[in-house]
C-alpha cells in the first residue's frame, strides 16, 4: 500500500474513486439495456470513446487505490477529455446531453485538478520505497 498517504488524503481518494465507480456503473447499465456502443444518438466515434469509459473509469477507480499517482493521472486524462467531448457534443454537435450530468462533471474535473495539485505539492502521491 502507499504510505506516504496522510490520513486525509486516503478518503479523498476513495471519494474520487466512488465517483468513478458510479460512472462505470452508469455506462455498464447503458451497455446492458441497449448494447454494445449504445450511444448510436453520438458520432461512431463518440460511441466509442463513451462506451470505453466502462472500462476506464474502473481501471482508475482501482488505481486510486493502489497506485494514486497513476490514478490521478488517469482520472485527470478522463475527465479532461470527457468534459472536453462532452462540450463539443453538446455545443458543436448540438446533442442534447443532460445538463445536471455536464455539469456534474465539471465539478468533478475541478474536483480531480484540485486534488492533483494538492497532491503534487505535498507529495502525498508519491510511491515510498
Amino acid at each position: 500500500m502507499v504510505s506516504s498517504l496522510s490520513r486525509l488524503d486516503r478518503p479523498v481518494l476513495g471519494i474520487l474513486a466512488l465517483c468513478l465507480a458510479g460512472a462505470c456503473v452508469i455506462h455498464i447499465r447503458d451497455v446492458w439495456q441497449h448494447g454494445w456502443l449504445p450511444y448510436r444518438f453520438a458520432p461512431f466515434a463518440l460511441n466509442v470513446y463513451w462506451t470505453s469509459l466502462t472500462f476506464f473509469d474502473a481501471l482508475a477507480a482501482g488505481l486510486l487505490f493502489r497506485r494514486p499517482r497513476a490514478g490521478l493521472a488517469l482520472a485527470l486524462l478522463i475527465i479532461v477529455s470527457d468534459v472536453g467531448l462532452n462540450l463539443f457534443a453538446r455545443f458543436y454537435l448540438r446533442l442534447h446531453l443532460q445538463p445536471l450530468a455536464l455539469s456534474l462533471q465539471v465539478l468533478f474535473l475541478l474536483t480531480v485538478l484540485a486534488v492533483t495539485f494538492h497532491a503534487r505539492r505535498v507529495g502525498a502521491a508519491t510511491l515510498t520505497i
